[in-house]
């Protein structure tokens, strides 16, 4: 399993470095540009308004660069070759756990990075009007953002990689079973935005899975509305397994 993971990294490696670099020089220019022009409470609101920006494209930025991999196995038959020498099992579960560690670190690495300047050295602050609510109004647990900022803003951080780790998942089932490179890499886009519109349709507006990148959509009293996005992702991609599963499409069909 060690080698074949091995294996899977070095298939992988310039892409999600490349992809990594891009995403955390993006994210240090949206964090540094809202240091330069914008003034508030404090310089964690810096990160925190950036993170907006992030979780649009991240569905693109956590499947692009590893899921393609699977899906041109399977079209060039290399899979066939493959399987009689590994165990399936074995061969498909380290491509998927080098997929989602790759997703977790290019969005845990750049968010971290960016939360660490944005805090040590934007200072574009000002004491709150007399009309305005502390920044930490309506966010989970203030006392501890206040007194550990930088821990919560890696705690932050593991959980915004523990949702990419979710969308990356979606992107590798879909290329184990569909024969469309397009379908396979936006896929996950497309299902984390017709999420958005669904929930919010249906005014759940905190339960989406978009939402549950920002821990203000959970408060002291209810952690549930960060749980409902991933949760109905992990269900969708079960009821997807499921599916194939009962129609007996085989992994190396295509």
């Amino acid at each position: 399993m060690v080698n074949l993971i091995k294996l899977e990294i070095k298939k992988v490696l310039k892409p999600v470095i490349a992809t990594l670099i891009i995403t955390t020089i993006l994210f240090l220019a949206i964090v540094i540009n809202m240091g330069n022009y914008y003034y508030v409470q404090n310089n964690f609101e810096f990160w925190k308004v950036s993170i907006d920006y992030i979780a649009i494209i991240f569905p693109i930025l956590v499947v692009c660069p590893t899921c393609w991999v699977m899906y041109y196995e399977r079209k060039n038959n290399f899979l066939l070759y493959t399987f009689p020498r590994v165990s399936k099992k074995d061969y498909i579960l380290s491509k998927w756990i080098v997929c989602i560690l790759s997703a977790f670190l290019i969005i845990f690495i750049p968010m971290l990075i960016g939360g660490l300047v944005s805090l040590s050295f934007l200072h574009n602050i000002h004491p709150p009007a007399s009309y305005e609510p502390p920044f930490y109004t309506n966010l989970f647990m203030p006392d501890f953002l206040i007194n550990h900022t930088y821990l919560y803003v890696f705690i932050h951080c593991l959980w915004d990689g523990f949702l990419a780790m979710i969308v990356a998942t979606i992107g590798f089932v879909l290329s184990l079973y569909l024969d469309n490179i397009f379908v396979i890499l936006t896929g996950p886009f497309i299902y984390v935005i017709l999420d958005n519109f669904t929930m919010a349709t249906l005014g759940f507006h905190k339960q989406r899975l978009i939402a549950s990148f920002y821990i203000n959509c959970m408060t002291d009293t209810n952690i549930f509305n960060l749980l409902v996005g991933p949760n109905i992702a992990l269900l969708f991609i079960i009821v997807f397994l499921i599916i194939f599963k009962f129609k007996k499409i085989k992994v190396y069909n295509l």
